[in-house]
């Protein structure tokens, strides 16, 4: 999705906790799509956003000034106006701080809005990213149709028949059922991750087609968090599985063939 299309789903929701999953240098054009969506004018901005980083010469974003956020800036909305919390790396948050910001995620209050980006979702805890609503920017628009994506990942690995990849993203450019057990089986353990890289990429390209598909929409959202932690532990305790992806290629196939427009 383009900046300014995820900026502006989030402001049409009364609140939330947003995670936006970007390159390094999409942060600049997210804080200014930010500003110029929610605020009209600089006092807006001065008393309404705050992009919360590491203060002092730390790395970190500590407790203290998690504290400070509530007492100073979520209890004081006199004007009215959407406040928005922006963090451009979950993983500058310690410990400490990760936990105080659940306790508020719980309960957000009305017109405010947490916005947390990363580039790196698999270093963020369940106990975020199960809270979350996800967003991806796709890096990579010019690649983003499925047509490509074929002849793109075969280029890129030669070792692989073309037909085998075929296989897996053909259902999903015609929308019917396959048994993608059958298709996934051909990869070995140490191609799982070019299974990993197709699975995410259409994912991503049905994200942004049924952008205004609400049961749709936020069924992908939660299938790539629950992916990505799926992985990620499976990954840890050295037991991921070709069955494993597939189950993930035929859920994200049933659900298009059922709610895709």
């Amino acid at each position: 999705m383009e900046i300014n299309q995820v900026i502006t789903k989030i402001k049409s929701e009364n609140h939330g906790f947003y995670i936006i999953e970007t390159s390094s240098f999409n942060l600049d054009a997210i804080e200014e799509c930010i500003k110029n969506s929610f605020y009209k004018k600089q006092y807006e901005i001065d008393t309404s956003f705050i992009n919360l980083a590491a203060e002092g010469g730390t790395k970190q974003i500590s407790i203290e000034q998690i504290r400070k956020l509530k007492r100073e800036f979520l209890h004081t909305n006199v004007l009215n106006i959407s406040r928005v919390i922006l963090i451009s790396e979950i993983n500058t948050l310690n410990n400490n701080s990760i936990n105080a910001l659940l306790k508020l995620i719980e309960e957000i209050p009305s017109n405010t809005f947490f916005i947390f980006c990363t580039s790196n979702l698999l270093k963020i805890p369940e106990t975020i990213i199960s809270r979350a609503r996800l967003l991806r920017l796709n890096d990579y628009q010019d690649q983003s149709n499925l047509e490509l994506l074929a002849s793109d990942i075969t280029n890129q690995n030669q070792n692989i028949p073309e037909n085998v990849i075929q296989n897996i993203i053909n259902p999903f450019l015609k929308l019917k059922k396959a048994d993608f057990f059958e298709s996934v089986k051909f990869f070995n353990k140490d191609q799982l991750d070019i299974c990993s890289v197709i699975f995410l990429r259409i994912l991503n390209f049905y994200l942004k087609l049924n952008f205004n598909n609400k049961k749709l929409y936020k069924y992908l959202c939660e299938l790539h968090s629950s992916y990505i932690y799926d992985i990620d532990e499976s990954i840890k305790f050295n037991t991921l599985t070709n069955d494993l992806i597939a189950i993930y290629f035929t859920r994200l196939n049933s659900n298009l063939i059922k709610y895709a427009k």
